[in-house]
């Protein structure tokens, strides 16, 4: 029988609401400042970004970076070599008009070095697209509107892409090149007749037990939505689990439906490279946290790259749709108290302050650890 070649199993894509991973406009202007997400952003743009080494301008919406790259090179018909500044903004939202005049204050206070404006967002319109078009035109400062794509693969990684959001006008609208001769009906008449789109595939029907998952999550945000939280409520999935954003990337609240042991888990879900660093700093307020959730709490750091802190609800009955709303309770709670515990440990945590013990020690210490809470009355 021959063997199987040895090849990397596929996972599934699933695209994600930006505001489910940043929950803010400084942590979205925080992320596109980042080296990896400026390579990326280089490949999208053309662009050749640098965070100058000098202190440069910055808030929670916009920083001013360096292209290294020469205009003249990438022919946008703009005169000399050399570095020129860029004004990166961030919009967590779709931009509205009052936003693009915020984006213009910038500009103007800035004129004398902005050379290229890039505007970060998850959708523009088609009015705010032929807008910045307009002015990408007419002014000597360059426009660029990037959409930014955020999508996950299986059930924890994630990846960001950015599409170009400005020039998508339909071809028609346009005006030809200035050195063409021919007739605008010429043009059309020998034009190739454009292909006819292919219908997009039906959607899989869920199976029964995807959909239960929906309606329960769905059930869930909409009691969250009612009584106000600080948790913010993403969109309703199929799997057994659903996340939630919390303080930064790296970090992460589950909820979670386990039907093989008939239980229900909350739990703090930390991944990444500096996962083991971020669980032990944590886990050295793990009494005062423990008091703060007011539930037991398992502590688990056996995972290089993925820990958690979990509180569970045994001997539930999924299968009962009458007790749903009460489990549904259950996870409102423990979504408040571990956001309260942790948001602002999670803030100012830093993995570089991290000082690893023995390895004897470190192995005791990274079996899972369950804490009793105090009630909070």
């Amino acid at each position: 029988m021959p063997t199987r070649s040895a090849k990397p199993k596929l996972g599934r894509l699933e695209k994600l609401d930006p505001t489910d991973y940043w929950q803010t406009q400084a942590d979205f202007q925080q992320w596109l400042t980042d080296d990896e997400t400026l390579e990326l952003l280089n490949e999208a743009t053309g662009l050749v970004l640098n965070l100058p080494a000098a202190a440069a301008a910055a808030t929670e919406n916009y920083a001013l970076l360096v292209d290294t790259a020469s205009e003249a090179d990438r022919d946008t018909g703009r005169d000399g070599p050399g570095e020129a500044t860029v004004l990166v903004a961030a919009c967590l939202e779709s931009p509205q008009m009052a936003d693009l005049g915020q984006l213009l204050a910038w500009v103007a206070a800035e004129t004398d070095a902005i050379t290229t404006v890039v505007w970060v967002a998850p959708t523009f319109s088609a009015e705010m697209s032929l807008t910045l078009d307009w002015l990408d035109q007419t002014s000597e400062v360059a426009f660029l509107a990037m959409a930014v794509e955020l999508w996950r693969i299986g059930k924890t990684a994630m990846a960001a892409n950015f599409i170009p959001a400005c020039g998508a006008v339909d071809a028609s609208e346009g005006e030809l090149e200035p050195e063409t001769t021919e007739s605008v009906a010429e043009v059309e008449a020998e034009a190739p007749p454009e292909p006819e789109p292919e219908p997009e595939p039906e959607p899989e029907p869920l199976t029964e037990l995807q959909q239960e998952n929906l309606d329960f999550w769905s059930g869930l945000c909409d009691r969250m939505d009612r009584q106000g939280t600080l948790v913010k409520p993403g969109s309703p999935a199929t799997a057994a689990t659903m996340g939630f954003a919390i303080a930064r990337a790296g970090f992460r609240l589950h909820t979670i439906l386990d039907r093989d042991h008939s239980s229900l888990y909350t739990e703090l879900l930390l991944s990444g490279t500096d996962a083991q660093p971020h669980f032990h700093l944590l886990a050295q307020e793990r009494e005062a946290i423990a008091d703060e959730v007011g539930l037991p709490l398992i502590w688990d750091g056996a995972g290089d790259e993925a820990c958690m802190v979990a509180c569970t609800r045994a001997e539930v009955d999924l299968s009962n749709r009458d007790r749903w709303p009460d489990y549904q309770a259950w996870f409102c709670d423990c979504l408040e108290r571990f956001y309260e515990a942790f948001f602002d440990r999670i803030k100012r945590v830093d993995a570089a302050a991290y000082q690893p013990l023995p390895r004897s020690r470190r192995d005791t210490f990274s079996e899972a650890l369950i804490l009793p809470g105090q009630s909070r009355g």
